[in-house]
């Protein structure tokens, strides 16, 4: 029923049970994002103009209009 209530699945509301069991309120506080990225800003630059270029090439079109059928 905590689960419904929360809209969550039951398995969060056993992990926070069990938080709680071994460290208390203390052990629920929030703890920010699990991970920051870990990309500096020049590589996650090169990595979303490959995407770019891999969801062209997956339409069949390159950046300048021209076909490119399975060359990438």
């Amino acid at each position: 029923m905590i689960a419904r209530d929360l809209r969550v699945g039951e398995r969060s509301v056993e992990r926070w049970r069990r938080a709680w069991r071994e460290g208390g309120m203390a052990a629920l506080a929030y703890a920010g994002p699990p991970k920051l990225p870990k990309l500096s800003d020049g590589r996650f630059g090169e990595l979303e103009q490959e995407l770019v270029w891999d969801r062209l090439c997956m339409a069949g079109r390159t950046g300048v209009g021209l076909w490119v059928g399975s060359e990438h």
